[in-house]
């Protein structure tokens, strides 16, 4: 039997971006294998991804757990050269990276090309179009060089697209993202829900999903928030990271601390979701959102910055509002105009549920079956 790896710095990776690939690769008759750091993270993420390793190898998965760093090359290095034995010891067949960092350790790991085929989704590379000049001298040629060890690179935006198209026409490929699930669910009432959250009924829901980073912006719209002075809209902001302390400071500053919530890690994102009224995305950067088509599935209209991944997403005045990620002014009128308006929420709702079917998991698992049957037969 042919034998896939699948690699990714975080479990949390695995779980949320790879379950279509594991589907596919196991229709095309192979072994799965999974690589990633399981004990990072809080105590309840470590729980949780520890749970996602026992239903992993439950359904018959081969787990190789390593610890992995994010971020920092240095602290890789250990990893590093267990990641270069298991592929030695294990011969696989297809090695496909996920992250920048992913493609990274897969890059330094098999230095030469040999029996596998090599696959990397960046899923957001760290230079864009009105990212820094370092960005670009640093980044880019490091981006380049870990795509020119691979058979197949995968954009998820059009703008990344492009950039591989140029870099190498045969090994640039696309898919629709990771494959979100469009079905309808089973959702408990909305009205419990606010109430577990300590959301007035009557309020204006506006919900973010996301790690409290700076890379995340949720700053500008507890800026925004307080600049349309409407005490009956409320920002609630799930994830957790550095910037909680400095969020709650600020809300507390403008005077808005009763109306931002940050419940922390949740794992109901879909009952916030359906409890909510607009979706805010103020991000500085993202490759293609899963939060984003979630809230669209959910029938959310958004609001979200201009940048890369959204605008592929984000139709302007037809699913939502797209501002520059800085602008708190626009973020306010944009939100104050959807708070006024029921009719406008629900119009550029219909219009997310329609458009996000094109991300649809049935669809990429089709981009992906080419994917990875024209590599397999390409010498």
């Amino acid at each position: 039997m042919n034998k896939a790896l699948l690699i990714a710095p975080m479990a949390s990776t695995l779980e949320r971006f790879c379950q279509v690939n594991m589907e596919v690769l196991r229709e095309q008759g192979y072994e799965i294998h999974l690589s990633a750091n399981f004990t990072s993270g809080t105590y309840e993420q470590s729980e949780h991804d520890q749970n996602y390793l026992r239903k992993a190898e439950a359904e018959g998965v081969v787990v190789h757990p390593i610890e992995f760093e994010r971020q920092s090359l240095f602290r890789n290095i250990r990893p590093l050269k267990e990641l270069k034995t298991l592929i030695n010891n294990e011969k696989f067949d297809l090695i496909h990276a996920h992250t920048e960092t992913g493609g990274l350790m897969l890059a330094l790991a098999v230095p030469k090309a040999g029996k596998a085929k090599l696959v990397v989704t960046p899923h957001g590379m760290s230079f864009y179009k009105g990212s820094s000049l370092k960005s670009h001298i640093v980044y880019r040629p490091i981006e380049r060089w870990i795509c020119s060890k691979c058979n197949a690179v995968i954009a998820i935006n059009q703008e990344e697209l492009q950039i591989l198209k140029k870099w190498n026409e045969k090994t640039a490929y696309f898919t629709h993202g990771i494959g979100v699930d469009i079905a309808p669910t089973t959702i408990a009432a909305a009205s419990q829900k606010r109430t577990e959250l300590g959301i007035p009924q009557d309020a204006i829901l506006m919900s973010s999903l996301g790690e409290l980073t700076q890379r995340k912006n949720h700053i500008v719209c507890i800026r925004a928030l307080s600049k349309i002075d409407n005490p009956s809209v409320y920002y609630l902001i799930c994830g957790v990271g550095e910037l909680r302390g400095r969020l709650l400071n600020e809300a507390e500053s403008l005077g808005i601390d009763g109306q931002v919530v940050l419940p922390g890690f949740r794992r109901d994102v879909a009952e916030i979701l359906a409890c909510s009224d607009i979706f805010a995305f103020p991000s500085y950067q993202e490759g293609l959102s899963v939060a984003l088509m979630e809230a669209m599935t959910a029938g959310l209209p958004v609001v979200c910055s201009k940048i890369r991944g959204n605008t592929d997403l984000i139709n302007e005045g037809e699913g939502g509002c797209l501002i520059d990620s800085d602008d708190s002014e626009g973020f306010a009128k944009a939100i104050d105009k959807l708070a006024a308006s029921p009719e406008l929420r629900q119009k550029m709702g219909e219009h997310n549920k329609k458009a996000v079917k094109r991300y649809s998991k049935e669809i990429v698992k089709g981009e992906l079956r080419n994917v990875y049957s024209s590599i397999r037969t390409r010498n």
